[in-house]
């Protein structure tokens, strides 16, 4: 029987044959189910994002619909045909306008967490801008004004303006849903 003699350089030698190409093996693998793993990922957060657009798509447009009637509801034009009535003085009529216009708004309010800040910081200024119409329009009343003759100093003021903000808003809405959906 002839026993060989294995110098410890050797022993080594022959050990490192079989561990590299296994660690070469397993680090191929690690890597290959990591970046697998890492796409399944990937896959299901976009079929999630697919799912919650899905059911949130018809909630904004509705959202973008009804602040759209807000806006029509709101606007001065509507407002005073709706509002106005014989008998009434022109600070009866300001004061339901600037109410009604105030209701109108808060009963939308919640809308604002559908639409962009962009959209709602408009919703607000269009707001705004209706109410502040409607009190310059006051301060150019006689203290003997009727409801009616507020009224039309107000659409007199609106006939002025190419547009009201009221209807560039809904200009603008329209703009967002087209580039959104």
């Amino acid at each position: 029987m002839i026993l060989y003699e294995i110098s410890g350089l050797e022993v080594v030698v022959n050990i490192l044959y079989f561990v590299v190409p296994s660690l070469i093996v397993f680090g191929v693998t690690y890597f290959i189910i990591n970046k697998f793993f890492e796409e399944q990922r990937k896959l299901r957060l976009l079929e999630l994002k697919k799912e919650q657009m899905r059911e949130l798509t018809p909630i904004k447009l509705q959202a973008y619909e009804r602040l759209t009637l807000f806006l029509d509801r709101i606007s001065p034009e509507n407002l005073v045909i709706r509002l106005s009535k014989s008998g009434q003085s022109a600070n009866q009529l300001r004061h339901e306008l600037i109410q009604s216009i105030t209701s109108e708004f808060n009963h939308n309010i919640s809308q604002q967490v559908y639409v962009s800040n962009d959209c709602w910081n408009m919703i607000k200024a269009v707001k705004e801008q209706t109410i502040s119409v409607v009190e310059a329009c006051y301060q150019e009343c006689s203290d003997t004004e009727s409801g009616p003759g507020l009224g039309k100093k107000i659409l007199t003021r609106l006939m002025q303006e190419k547009t009201t903000p009221t209807q560039r808003a809904i200009e603008l809405m329209k703009k967002e849903i087209e580039i959104a959906f």
